[in-house]
């Protein structure tokens, strides 16, 4: 495999769950099980329904359309329906008197009314004193009362438009169905309609005498809601319109419709209506969006009843197209919308009416909105998989929130520029998706380094200062930096003879509770351990978090170890092993810390001539015979502890004199740490050359210090008095120099 093949392979991957959820979208997108899709589409709806509520693109109308509304009021004062046909030829006439141009009745006639004048005479005895003559006069008078008729003649002296409704129980057929205002040339081959079978249309005289009739089907979307309307439905390879595209038909003057198609294959298309110099573009169902205008009423309505009781005395009819219908709650003609969950059917009708009147402006999905919607996928797909596994989780959400907003505007300018409707919520669920996983990667990311962090460092840093690290990590800095810092070093005596004496196996058990004494007191007192050689540990205060008290707790901690020593030696004992003694030196000073090393190792450590300094203190301890020493720059950082001034020293490499000290365990009894403390005069007097006092001194301490001596007879300073007192005897015997300073040069480390 070669090199970018191996990149591409590993990059694929790295990425393969986002590369999944992206596919997945896309599946969503084209293939999804209808379960799945019906949920799509309703969150889809929710999207659009938002656009047609606050952004509608389409402008004012531009014809008076008025709604005639069979409400409530009417129903009170005219009476419940069905009505008696002579009420609509009522209001026809009053229609056609104020002015109307059109009236479109979404009202199915579909049942003649019986003609009882009529029904009446036929049933009037053969018998009786009428004659033949009269009979046949008042049966042609009847005949001529009959309430369809008189219907019928009404409409042929206007337009008016009749309902029809379409069904698929193909036994049921009612009416008769006319369609004279749609060309049916079309090409040979399939069609994506769904046919219809039945119909309920207007009766044959109403049929004959109407300008013309369309259907009044709702086409419900999944959720219920009516989002679309068919142009065009086929019955027995018919083609018809419906109730709005013919009142648009025949407000325009036009004889027919023309279907435009598209011909692939053994296929037909439908690509849209062409209406006189119009063309409305369809789906390939030929449907079309509805162009809501806002919630219910927002064509002026009026009463039926006011119509028809001559309440109204404007001149609102003139030259209106006048849609008759029903919002009364009790005829079942309430739909639901995305501007209205009670949007009158007849008004639904008279939108797709004023729409039509306004094509460009009709709210369109085009052809190749599915390639559209896969680029646009892809697209933002492989933005996503480039970008977010660069960003941390803060950046990311930040980065999906404005590619969700860039999707978001091309999408409205689009709707506002182009009257196009695409698809929206599969790009928002795409970068919702991928970004949910970027982000929810991270932290589980974040909290697995946590993790790993807090593994490497539970062994160098307390509990405490490994939460206080991770909780705020700008608290921190790893990078190399110069600070005041308290530095241990603990090395064991004779660790040398201990090790030989001891099989391998032994001297690891022995020495892994030794460190786990030395390191508990560590981390106890929150110091940072930097490393194990050996049988020496060391360890600082002061980085990598804050600590103003460093120097106090590296003495803490350094009594703390001799204590726990004194435990673990009498464990020891028990165990018949070696028992362990140790030296620890501190000292106070500015060091260089940081992650320091190479590229292939590195490590959080300190340098420079304050550790140096505290690492030669260590090795003096074996001089003086003391535990513990800290240099003067710990004991002036940390006042808070009696000292013990041990000697001033030269250390190796360095010319400038210390005074060392021992600080005094606060758990000492108080008269022993007084005559411990007694050396401080001592010391005093011998850098004075005042050689006699401090031996008489030394002397006396020695005597003091009888009741006080363990079983073995021995205190913590008797090393350091017989020092002192070789000392003061050479001296006694011969002076030292004049340029003495009272220092003692040390030639080892």
């Amino acid at each position: 495999m070669t090199r970018r093949g191996y990149v591409l392979a590993t990059w694929m991957k790295r990425q393969s769950i986002p590369l999944l959820l992206l596919l997945f979208v896309v599946a969503l997108q084209f293939f999804a099980p209808s379960a799945l899709e019906r949920i799509q589409q309703r969150l889809e709806g929710l999207l659009y329904d938002a656009k047609v509520q606050y952004l509608p693109p389409w402008p004012r109308s531009v014809s008076n359309i008025q709604i005639v509304d069979i409400d409530e009021t009417s129903l009170h004062d005219i009476g419940r329906m069905p009505w008696d046909r002579s009420q609509f030829v009522r209001l026809t006439n009053k229609l056609a008197e104020a002015g109307a141009v059109l009236v479109v009745y979404d009202v199915l006639f579909s049942e003649p009314q019986p003609n009882a004048a009529l029904a009446a005479l036929q049933s009037w005895p053969q018998s009786s004193a009428l004659s033949v003559i009269q009979r046949q006069s008042l049966l042609e008078h009847a005949a001529r009362l009959d309430p369809d008729l008189r219907f019928a003649a009404t409409m042929q002296s206007m337009e008016v438009v009749l309902a029809n409704l379409l069904h698929r129980q193909g036994q049921l057929r009612s009416g008769d169905l006319r369609n004279q205002g749609v060309a049916q040339q079309r090409p040979v081959g399939i069609t994506p309609f769904e046919p219809f079978s039945g119909f309920a249309a207007p009766i044959e005289a109403l049929a004959a005498t109407a300008s013309g009739q369309g259907f009044i089907n709702a086409d419900e979307d999944a959720d219920g809601f009516i989002r679309r309307v068919a142009l065009l439905h086929q019955l027995d390879q018919q083609l018809y319109p419906s109730l709005a595209l013919e009142a648009f038909r025949v407000y325009s003057l036009l004889d027919q419709v023309q279907p435009s198609w598209l011909q692939r294959a053994n296929k037909a298309y439908l690509q849209g209506v062409q209406v006189g110099n119009s063309f409305i573009r369809t789906d390939q169902q030929g449907r079309i969006l509805i162009p809501y205008r806002g919630a219910e009423r927002h064509y002026p309505y009026s009463s039926a009843a006011d119509v028809l009781l001559d309440r109204i005395t404007d001149n609102r009819f003139d030259q209106a197209v006048v849609f008759v219908g029903t919002s009364a709650a009790g005829l079942a003609d309430l739909r639901a919308t995305p501007t209205s969950l009670t949007f009158p059917g007849v008004e639904i009708h008279a939108t797709v009416f004023d729409g039509l009147m306004s094509p460009d402006s009709l709210p369109y999905r085009p052809d190749w909105w599915t390639g559209a919607i896969l680029l646009q996928l892809l697209l933002l797909g492989l933005c996503c998989l480039w970008l977010f596994p660069r960003l941390g989780p803060l950046a990311s959400i930040a980065v999906a929130l404005l590619l969700m907003l860039l999707v978001i505007a091309l999408n409205l300018w689009l709707w506002r520029q182009q009257v196009l409707d695409l698809p929206l919520f599969n790009p928002l669920l795409l970068v919702m998706m991928l970004s949910l996983y970027y982000v929810s990667y991270g932290f589980v990311s974040e909290a697995k380094r946590r993790q790993r962090i807090k593994a490497v460092f539970d062994q160098y840093l307390p509990p405490a200062h490994i939460e206080r690290l991770l909780n705020n990590p700008s608290s921190v800095s790893l990078a190399g930096e110069k600070k005041q810092l308290s530095v241990l070093f603990s090395d064991i005596r004779s660790f040398t003879e201990i090790s030989e004496s001891m099989s391998a196996q032994e001297l690891k058990l022995w020495l892994n509770q030794f460190f786990s004494a030395v390191t508990q007191a560590i981390l106890a007192h929150d110091g940072t351990i930097d490393k194990y050689v050996g049988d020496m540990v060391m360890a600082f205060w002061g980085a990598p978090l804050e600590e103003p008290c460093h120097a106090s707790k590296s003495i803490q901690t350094a009594l703390a170890m001799l204590k726990a020593l004194d435990a673990l030696n009498q464990q020891y004992q028990a165990q018949n092993q070696p028992m362990v003694c140790i030296g620890i030196g501190i000292n106070t000073g500015e060091m260089n810390v940081g992650d320091m090393g190479s590229d292939f190792r590195r490590s959080y450590t300190v340098i420079g001539d304050a550790v140096n300094l505290g690492s030669r203190l260590e090795g003096l301890t074996k001089f003086y015979q003391l535990p513990l020493l800290v240099s003067e720059y710990t004991q002036a950082a940390a006042p808070d502890f009696d000292y013990l001034l041990v000697d001033k020293v030269r250390v190796k490499g360095k010319q400038i004199p210390i005074r060392i000290y021992m600080p005094l365990d606060p758990d000492l009894p108080l008269e022993l740490r007084t005559l411990y403390q007694q050396l401080n005069q001592v010391v005093e007097y011998y850098f004075v050359r005042e050689f006699a006092a401090a031996l008489a001194l030394c002397t006396e301490l020695q005597f003091k210090l009888q009741p006080h001596r363990d079983s073995a007879g021995k205190t913590l300073i008797d090393g350091i008095i017989a020092l002192y007192q070789q000392r003061l005897d050479a001296f006694l015997q011969q002076a030292p120099a004049l340029d003495w300073d009272g220092s003692y040069a040390h030639q080892q480390k």
